[in-house]
């Protein structure tokens, strides 16, 4: 992931220091999760009133389980309906016929 972000010029080093404390709070990927997530600080006030952020990344249909919203390409929020949910689920199935692996991110604001 950080090899494709450097590719894609992004300093990801000053994206780790703006939003990483000296002691973030980090749950590791474990076989039995098939995710990890780590929560941020510094992310700009959320709606919830904190300035926290529960970021997560792994195996696509674990993560998709978790969420209920997802952001289309132009980055805006919308409801993750059932039939959007299909659609997500029928494509992570059409990479894995093809042996492709998917990894998803999501993210929740605290």
């Amino acid at each position: 992931m950080l090899n494709m972000m450097v590719k894609a010029g992004i300093e990801y080093e000053k994206i780790r220091a703006a939003h990483n404390s000296d002691d973030p709070i980090r749950f590791h990927f474990t076989s039995k999760r098939k995710r990890m997530s780590t929560i941020i600080e510094n992310c700009g006030t959320t709606e919830h009133g904190y300035d926290k952020r529960c970021l997560i990344k792994g195996a696509s249909e674990y993560v998709l389980d978790s969420c209920s919203f997802y952001l289309d390409e132009n980055g805006e929020k919308h409801e993750l309906t059932i039939a959007k949910k299909g659609e997500i689920i029928s494509q992570i199935y059409r990479y894995a016929d093809n042996a492709l692996r998917t990894i998803s991110f999501a993210y929740k604001d605290l």
